[in-house]
């Protein structure tokens, strides 16, 4: 049984459920489109019902949950039209992040873009295609949170759920990193240190582009419409503090 939680740290324990139940969409723990039970989820989590509701809540605000009145919350699950907006978006804010990056924090980003490259090329070779999914996601963050603009970092950040957990998806559902993927990234670095800025935008362009038909080859075989494990079987937990 867990023990009870006062009051005056419910603030806190709803932003603690909040974060590890983001944790398991992103990480593809909870399948897209899973419906999601409010009692299950307090008992796997230890806690009661009221902050895996404003957890789930909160979730909704960042579109990573779908409250449906007298139905339920279920785990988001776009449609292709939303994938393809959302690589739109994703093109608009990096592309802009490349040219700002490049001016204001070349060599810092650059270290993050190798670092990034470096993290997925091991996950890869350890078949590791969740820590694939994080260092991809590193490297793309890479130019935005070296823009040197809040308001550019603040916008990625709020609708980054959304591209982290399709990220993850399809590639825990696929089970492969393309290595025209991984020459991408390389070709993208290439250009962005030679200061080849226009290069470095098309080909990133191209390469967001390429992440709806990742979505479309997932979708067509059925792999995005399951949970990988069970909810009893995800291992969702909340550690408590003292």
């Amino acid at each position: 049984m867990p023990r009870a939680i006062s009051s005056s740290r419910s603030g806190s324990l709803t932003s603690r459920v909040t974060d590890r139940l983001r944790r398991a969409i992103l990480d593809a723990e909870l399948g897209l489109g899973e419906a999601l039970s409010e009692d299950k989820l307090a008992t796997a989590l230890g806690v009661s019902r009221t902050p895996v509701r404003d957890a789930l809540t909160a979730l909704q605000v960042q579109g990573l949950i779908d409250i449906r009145p007298q139905r339920g919350s279920y785990v988001f699950m776009p449609t292709r039209q939303d994938v393809a907006e959302l690589c739109e978006f994703r093109t608009i804010l990096e592309v802009q992040a490349i040219a700002l990056s490049s001016t204001r924090h070349k060599q810092a980003t650059l270290a993050l873009l190798r670092q990034s490259i470096d993290e997925m090329e091991a996950a890869k070779a350890a078949n590791d295609f969740l820590a694939v999914a994080h260092a991809d996601t590193d490297f793309h963050a890479s130019f935005v949170e070296n823009s040197g603009n809040k308001y550019l970092i603040e916008a990625y950040r709020v609708s980054s759920g959304r591209f982290v957990a399709l990220r993850s998806h399809v590639l825990l559902a696929v089970g492969d990193v393309r290595t025209r993927s991984m020459s991408e990234h390389w070709a993208i670095v290439n250009a962005f240190e030679q200061g080849n800025i226009a290069e470095a935008e098309a080909v990133l362009t191209e390469h967001i582009a390429k992440a709806l038909d990742a979505f479309d080859l997932a979708l067509e075989h059925g792999l995005l419409t399951k949970p990988y494990t069970s909810l009893s079987e995800s291992g969702l937990t909340l550690q408590i503090d003292d």
